[in-house]
């Protein structure tokens, strides 16, 4: 069951994925289109400043046939709008190209930039619940894979302040800031389960890292301290060992032997 719903997530973001390279592309092809309309009805007001500018030797069925022709010669398409002094298609079509190609940043830079994005939904201080099945609405707002948006809400959702915020009968919000529904008690329930286990995460990793460090060190005095014992058990042993061979009566061999030794250090 678990595999089956891991597949069924595995094709939905793939799909989800497609569609929005393929809005993507629609979005560029619609910004070169508005350049090239742009440049064309400066190119047809400029033509048209041209034919009906005064002049004595004009002649005014000609300027009515010149119009008529350049007014067939236009597209059927939309008529463009008034080109503003501001505006310049080049740098938008390079500033959606450039979006597009990006280096994907990484969940917490993302979600950095979603808190000077979305200030109104994402806060760094007291926290509201999210609605249900907003990485759905970031997917269509953001232009990164499914993936990256969920890993980025992940970080998010599983801060404690967030788990804190999750009560029953709270209001969600949306990207904008506005209502979407309620906490019911499963979620609540589920957000303070996962409180707790967290909370109990953190309490188990600052009791290792508080244990005192002299268990170690007392481990260690207490080998060295054998080590003495046997040491000194092994001197012990070989003293009596000397004992007894002193103590033993010295055979003829030996005796010649010391003999030698006496007379040769003469």
């Amino acid at each position: 069951m678990a595999a089956s719903v891991m597949q069924l997530l595995d094709s939905l973001e793939s799909r989800l994925e497609q569609a929005q390279r393929e809005l993507q592309a629609l979005r560029r092809e619609n910004v070169q289109l508005k350049e090239q309309l742009a440049t064309q009805a400066v190119t047809q007001q400029q033509t048209l400043n041209d034919l009906s500018a005064p002049s004595q030797k004009a002649n005014t069925d000609g300027v009515h046939e010149g119009t008529e022709q350049v007014t067939l010669a236009q597209p059927t398409v939309e008529p463009p709008r008034p080109v503003s002094a501001n505006s310049n298609p080049e740098a938008d079509v390079a500033e959606a190209l450039a979006a597009h190609d990006a280096q994907p940043p990484s969940p917490h830079a993302l979600l950095k930039e979603w808190y000077k994005r979305y200030p109104n939904t994402f806060f760094k201080g007291h926290t509201k619940p999210l609605k249900v099945g907003i990485h759905q609405d970031l997917a269509a707002r953001e232009p990164w894979s499914g993936k990256l948006i969920r890993r980025a809400l992940a970080n998010y959702v599983n801060l404690p302040r967030y788990l804190k915020s999750v009560r029953e009968g709270v209001e969600r919000i949306d990207l904008d800031g506005q209502l979407a529904g309620k906490v019911d008690i499963e979620a609540a329930l589920h957000a303070a389960e996962k409180r707790k286990a967290k909370q109990k995460r953190v309490e188990a990793t600052e009791c290792v890292q508080h244990t005192p460090q002299g268990k170690p060190l007392e481990k260690k005095s207490a080998h060295l301290s054998t080590l003495a014992i046997t040491t000194q058990t092994i001197q012990a042993k070989g003293e009596e060992a000397d004992k007894v061979r002193q103590e033993k009566p010295l055979s003829m061999e030996d005796k010649l032997k010391d003999l030698q030794q006496r007379f040769k250090a003469r």
